[in-house]
């Protein structure tokens, strides 16, 4: 897939993808802070929501994050991502991290998380994503229908992983 923006028809909005832009960090934080009890990730005190301005700004700097924008313009979804920098410290190939993502409740159950998902896979180079406990998206199901497996990990979150070209059986 390019990374030119694609369209995908759901059942009453059209929603299209694109790669997230920088000036748009505040309108993705906007999503992150009205989801955020859902993922859940702490948007107070103002120094972590300024500490997630400045990730989701990273994020979008990098070129791997995506947003679903709806029929109105408005940002319906947003997948943040960005490469793995301590693997590649370690000398270890090109990863990517899935940070966070959301989608507004008006446009979900309708495949936006996974259009989303869909985008970063079709780089074809392994991905990451931790998802806690407490998250009641149901984020940890989606990703293992996506191909990812869990690879578990310590303190209770648990940690997937996806290879591209590797049976579900052999990714780790």
């Amino acid at each position: 897939m390019s990374k030119a923006s694609s369209r995908q028809r759901n059942n009453v909005a059209e929603i299209s993808y694109r790669q997230a832009k920088l000036d748009e960090a505040a309108d993705i934080l906007a999503v992150l802070i009205e989801v955020a009890p859902e993922i859940p990730v702490q948007t107070e005190p103002l120094e972590r929501e300024e500490a997630l301005y400045a990730l989701i700004r990273n994020c979008a700097r990098s070129g791997e994050s995506w947003v679903a924008i709806d029929e109105t313009g408005r940002i319906a979804g947003f997948l943040l991502a960005e490469p793995d920098q301590a693997r590649r410290h370690y000398g270890e190939h090109e990863i990517l991290e899935l940070r966070y993502a959301g989608v507004v409740k008006t446009h979900r159950r309708r495949g936006v998380f996974t259009g989303l998902v869909e985008r970063v896979l079709a780089r074809l180079v392994p991905v990451v994503a931790t998802v806690s406990p407490a998250n009641q998206l149901g984020a940890a199901s989606l990703l293992e229908r996506l191909g990812f497996h869990n690879i578990g990990s310590p303190g209770g979150e648990q940690r997937f992983r996806w290879t591209p070209g590797m049976a579900p059986s052999e990714r780790q």
